[in-house]
């Protein structure tokens, strides 16, 4: 028999527990996209309704897959694009209303490390002149305080300061991450947002950055979102995750019960899509469940955005869409249908948490 669809009294309020830096409540962000043959352009929500906490001094990891409104997501809430609706506010202060002076004020506070780091890097300057640029607008350091301000940056991130004069083109791909990494932090920010900072980068190369963004972390207790496809990488850094499907959020949960005890069927199928490096356990484990193409988001599902491609749907999938609710122990979810499966339901799980 099928399990009872979640109802109010089943919830708590959705907040995370503990003191939070950053508070986004239906966040949603859409786009105009041109329709062949008509004059009219289509509207593209990329994002809809996104609820996330982000407690002070934690790194909350977002994952999901291409096109799912990761990134999207991370610069809507540090207003690099404009919401359509909902509010982001970051420690008591509501982002969405301020005025052009007031977030310019405000981003010293909050900083971006972008996914490419080649094409987020001035080719005409030099590393020394793209780590100080942000302090000409944040700071009244003088040149010689910029200079300096950056050199000390520089070797925070692992980066010679001889190397102050050189361009982007003469580093490595690692290199050239580590000076977004510096760039982002040079104004000592408190909230930063990694949108897939290891992603264009060898594995090799993946593992230093990551142990870099963790130290760092720890040194300057900085507040992370961490958006990433590799959920090894996620695991080993993050302490919660938020799971997203077609610009929405399904599930979010601390690191360890996320890979353990997934509730939403799309976390599922993703742990059950990650190949484990045990070839006996390879062959004897389920079957991966995670099948079909997502929809369009020009077309969503009706109800819940997950159905057409979820084992579980049934009628009231397609006519309600699932809220994102917290279980008694804090966990987060939206599915009519939520399950508390144990490691022996994942073999993925069970290996990879005795490793």
């Amino acid at each position: 028999m099928s399990e009872a669809p979640a109802t109010a009294s089943d919830t708590t309020d959705t907040a995370a527990p503990g003191p939070s830096l950053l508070r986004v409540r239906d966040l949603a962000v859409d786009f105009k996209v041109p329709v062949r043959g008509s004059l009219r352009a289509a509207r593209l929500r990329a994002v809809s309704g996104v609820d996330l906490d982000i407690r002070r001094g934690e790194i909350l990891g977002v994952v999901g897959e291409s096109g799912c409104g990761k990134s999207t997501t991370g610069r809507a809430i540090l207003q690099l694009l404009k919401p359509s609706q909902g509010t982001v506010a970051f420690d008591g202060t509501e982002l969405t209303t301020l005025s052009r002076g007031r977030m310019r004020a405000m981003r010293r506070r909050m900083q971006m490390i972008f996914q490419d780091p080649f094409a987020s890097l001035n080719p005409r300057m030099s590393i020394g002149e793209l780590i100080e640029e942000p302090l000409l607008v944040h700071s009244d350091l003088s040149a010689a305080g910029r200079r300096a301000k950056a050199l000390e940056t520089m070797q925070l991130v692992g980066l010679s300061s001889r190397w102050h004069d050189r361009y982007p083109h003469e580093f490595s791909g690692g290199q050239r991450q580590r000076v977004g990494i510096a760039r982002a932090l040079v104004s000592n920010p408190e909230f930063v947002v990694a949108d897939e900072p290891v992603s264009a980068l060898d594995v090799s190369v993946q593992a230093q950055i990551v142990n870099l963004l963790e130290q760092l972390q720890e040194e300057l207790g900085l507040t992370m979102m961490f958006i990433a496809h590799d959920l090894a990488v996620v695991r080993h850094l993050c302490d919660r995750i938020a799971v997203m499907y077609l610009g929405t959020v399904v599930e979010v949960g601390e690191c360890e019960d996320m890979y353990t005890s997934p509730r939403h069927p799309y976390t599922q199928a993703l742990l059950s899509a990650v190949p484990i490096p045990d070839p006996l356990v390879e062959v004897e484990r389920k079957r991966r469940i995670l099948t079909g193409d997502v929809p369009s988001p020009l077309n969503p599902p009706t109800g819940c955005r997950f159905r057409t491609r979820c084992w579980k749907a049934q009628d009231v999938c397609a006519t309600q869409e699932p809220k994102l609710t917290t279980t008694g122990d804090g966990h987060q979810v939206a599915c009519h249908f939520p399950e508390n499966p144990g490691p022996q339901d994942h073999p993925l799980v069970a290996v990879a948490g005795d490793r």
